[in-house]
C-alpha cells in the first residue's frame, strides 16, 4: 500500500509550539506516533498508512488535549493538511490587577491641621469664659472633621464595587474551571463510550461462541459493535441514536440465533452469558431519544444496574 504524509499545522498561540506533543494513533492497525512540532507549529509526519487516525494533540502545561479528534489521511502524493486552532485563553492566567493604593495624606493632613486648632482649647480652666472665637475655631473642626471623614471614606472604599480586580479574577477563574469542567466532561464520556463498546464487544462474543454462530453472522454483530467503537468522538445527539440502533439490531441476531438453536432456545436464552447480554442492549436500544450526555450517563448507569458490571475481554 502507499504511504501517505500528514502536514499538521498549530495556529493561535505560538507560545505553545515549544512544548505541544501531536499524537497519531490508527484506528486500524493501532500504530501509534508521537511528535513535536516546529517552533512556528508545523510539523510533517511522512510513511503513514492512508486511513483514519486519532489526533491528539497535548501540552504538559494543561490537565486536557488541546484537541483530539479522527482525521483521515488520503493516500496522494501531496501531505493531508491537518489546521488545529490553539486557543490562546488555554493558557491565560493573568495576575490580579494592581489597583494604586489611595492616597491619604491631605487626609492626614486635614487632621493635623484639626488637632493644631482645638489644641489649644483644650487649656481651659474650670469657670474660664467660652469666648465666641473659640467656638467658632471649634465649629469649623467639626465640620473640617467631617469633611475629612467624607473624604476618607470615598477613598477607601470606592463606589460601585470595593474590589474590582477581585472581581475580574474570580470571572477568569470562574471561565477557566468552566472550560476544564466541560472538557473533562467530554473526555469522561469518550470514555465511558468506549467501556462500554468493549464490555458490548465481550458480551455478544460470548453470545456467539455459545451458540456457535457462523462466521457471517460473527462478522455481522461485531461489526456493528466496531462502528461504535470507532464513533466516540461524536455529540450525544449523535451517540444514541447510533447505540439504540446497532442494539436493535444485535437483538434481533440473537433471537435468529437462539431460534437456531432449536429444542434448546430456551435454555439458550436463560443462559447467564445470554440474558444479560439481552439486557444491556435492551437499556441500549432505547436510548435514541436522548440528547444530553448527563441523561447518556445515566443509560450507562441503569445498563450496570440491570445487566451487572462491565464484561467485556480483552482484544
Amino acid at each position: 500500500m502507499a504511504k501517505a504524509a500528514f502536514d499538521i499545522r498549530l495556529e493561535g498561540y505560538t507560545p505553545a509550539n515549544r512544548d505541544a506533543v501531536v499524537k497519531l494513533v490508527n484506528q486500524s492497525t493501532g500504530q501509534a506516533v508521537e511528535r513535536k512540532p516546529f517552533l512556528d507549529g508545523s510539523l510533517l509526519v511522512r510513511d503513514l498508512d492512508p486511513g483514519s487516525w486519532e489526533m491528539t494533540v497535548s501540552h504538559p502545561n494543561l490537565v486536557n488535549a488541546i484537541e483530539r479528534r479522527v482525521v483521515r489521511l488520503f493516500p496522494q502524493d501531496i501531505p493531508t493538511r491537518v489546521p488545529v486552532i490553539v486557543p490562546p485563553d488555554l493558557f491565560r492566567d493573568t495576575p490580579i490587577r494592581d489597583i494604586p493604593d489611595a492616597d491619604l495624606a491631605p487626609v492626614q493632613q486635614q487632621a493635623g491641621a484639626i488637632t493644631t486648632n482645638v489644641g489649644r482649647l483644650a487649656t481651659k480652666a474650670a469657670g474660664e469664659v467660652i469666648r465666641a472665637e473659640d467656638w467658632n475655631v471649634l465649629a469649623s473642626a467639626v465640620a473640617d472633621l467631617a469633611r475629612a471623614v467624607g473624604e476618607l471614606t470615598r477613598l477607601v472604599s470606592p463606589v460601585g464595587h470595593d474590589h474590582p480586580e477581585i472581581a475580574e479574577k474570580i470571572a477568569e477563574v470562574q471561565g477557566n474551571i468552566l472550560r476544564f469542567s466541560e472538557s473533562f466532561g467530554r473526555s469522561l464520556l469518550e470514555l465511558r463510550r468506549e467501556v462500554e463498546s468493549q464490555n458490548l464487544r465481550g458480551r455478544l462474543t460470548a453470545v456467539l461462541d455459545k451458540g456457535a454462530a457462523s462466521t457471517a453472522v460473527r462478522d455481522r454483530v461485531l461489526a456493528r459493535v466496531g462502528e461504535l467503537e470507532q464513533s466516540t468522538l461524536v455529540t450525544t445527539a449523535q451517540w444514541t441514536p447510533m447505540i439504540a440502533n446497532h442494539s436493535n439490531a444485535a437483538i434481533r441476531e440473537v433471537m435468529e440465533l437462539a431460534n437456531e438453536q432449536g429444542t434448546g432456545a430456551d435454555d439458550f436464552l436463560a443462559s447467564p452469558e445470554v440474558s444479560g447480554a439481552l439486557t444491556l442492549l435492551q437499556t441500549f436500544s432505547v436510548a435514541g431519544g436522548i440528547s444530553k450526555p448527563e441523561e447518556e450517563l445515566e443509560t450507562y448507569r441503569r445498563g450496570i444496574a440491570a445487566a451487572g458490571p462491565a464484561l467485556f475481554r480483552p482484544r
